[in-house]
């Protein structure tokens, strides 16, 4: 039995070296050719019509989870870099739907990208706003929002939702996001977009899940601030000092419960 799961593992590292363009070694050659014995060129073409379609499944999944990345660079360059970005990181589970979690951390440490100096943060925003809307439904318990005029807020967390999250960014990224969202005010977001980029202008991107779809919105740099620290687990007593005196809570509270970004809030030990 061992030694059917060691030509296994053998095979399927020979096939994956193949499909990655990795160079064989007489070990990988031997194990390819016991598993599929063709002649060598049928062989050869099926090894390019596995990669051809790897590449196209890479395409895909990237394509959607990063329509604005596409969008700010082209079809074909787009293409380029989603076959490039597998071959450098491929996946390491079989649902294409959770790979692609390091595009933008690729994407600034390439050469070919540094006209688009925000093309890193966008990719980096559309992947958080991805994860947002994959995450499991959760209750607000906003009963224990009592607690905040009960208990020591040293000893109280104020949790959000699953898959909230804020992106600080030099650049206008939400401005450029909200540029290629096909609605009514497309052409207004554009032109903000346009300014914003011309001023040099950063963005705090807020990232959350309302209903089933992902949102995005700017905020000031202390709401950013202090929704960070939020997620970050620290107590109220240090988010608030993280926020700044600028920070206004009762205000950010009140919109919070609105937009369903409050989850719970929570005694600590």
């Amino acid at each position: 039995m061992s030694s059917a799961r060691e030509r296994e593992r053998l095979r399927q590292q020979a096939l994956m070296a193949a499909l990655m363009g990795a160079t064989a070694g007489p070990q990988d050659d031997a194990a390819l050719s016991a598993w599929m014995p063709h002649p060598p060129g049928r062989l050869q073409r099926g090894l390019q019509a596995y990669q051809a379609n790897a590449g196209a499944s890479a395409e895909r999944a990237l394509a959607a989870v990063y329509p604005t990345v596409q969008a700010l660079v082209g079809d074909e360059s787009f293409a380029g870099l989603a076959r490039l970005h597998w071959h450098t990181c491929p996946p390491e589970r079989g649902d294409l739907a959770c790979w692609g979690a390091g595009l933008g951390d690729f994407i600034a440490a390439s050469d070919p990208w540094c006209e688009l100096p925000y093309l890193a943060d966008t990719a980096r925003l559309e992947w958080q706003l991805a994860q947002a809307e994959r995450v499991a439904d959760e209750q607000a318990d906003l009963s224990s929002l009592q607690l905040l005029a009960e208990a020591d807020p040293a000893r109280l967390q104020l949790e959000l939702m699953p898959g909230t999250a804020v992106l600080a960014s030099d650049y206008p990224v939400v401005s450029l996001w909200l540029a290629h969202r096909e609605d009514d005010d497309a052409a207004q977001h554009r032109e903000a977009a346009r300014a914003a980029l011309a001023r040099g202008t950063g963005e705090e991107a807020l990232v959350w899940r309302e209903g089933w779809r992902g949102r995005v919105m700017a905020v000031d740099p202390p709401t950013a601030r202090w929704m960070q620290a939020l997620c970050r687990g620290f107590p109220l007593d240090q988010a608030w000092a993280a926020a700044g005196d600028a920070f206004a809570f009762e205000p950010w509270l009140a919109q919070a419960v609105q937009r369903g970004w409050v989850s719970r809030v929570r005694p600590l030990a």
